[in-house]
């Protein structure tokens, strides 16, 4: 599962739902989602998040329940590290550099210095 897999806009609001939930039926899975799609498209989108190897199934009695394949993290971790490739040429330094730099968010000198640890730490393990 190293490979990297793009999502739609669809299939994130998909693996949202399924995340909230933690598993769910096609119809509350389509509760969920704004403007949501017919049921069959559902089911679509969810066999192509299955072949990309993000969403697992199982039957129960006459439907099938659906759950993310990975935990949150992993996933997120996965999708961080594309968006530091495309975006800041697989500089991580860059990508938080811009972070701290938007001034979209003010950390609050807690989150700062439980950055400053990780990056002690990281510096022990040989990062």
């Amino acid at each position: 599962m190293s490979k990297q897999v793009e999502l739609s806009r669809r299939e994130r609001q998909i693996m949202d739902a399924l995340y909230q939930r933690g598993e769910a039926t096609v119809v509350q899975i389509q509760q969920d989602l704004p403007k949501p799609p017919t049921t069959t498209a559902i089911r679509t989108m969810l066999r192509i998040l299955m072949e990309k190897d993000l969403v697992k199934r199982r039957k129960q009695s006459r439907e099938y329940i659906y759950r993310p394949a990975l935990s949150r993290r992993p996933m997120g971790i996965r999708a961080l590290k594309h968006v530091v490739q495309t975006f800041f040429n697989g500089s991580f330094k860059q990508a938080l550099a811009a972070q701290l730099a938007s001034g979209d968010e003010q950390l609050t000198d807690e989150e700062l210095t439980e950055i400053v640890q990780l990056i002690r730490t990281s510096r022990e393990k040989g990062n």
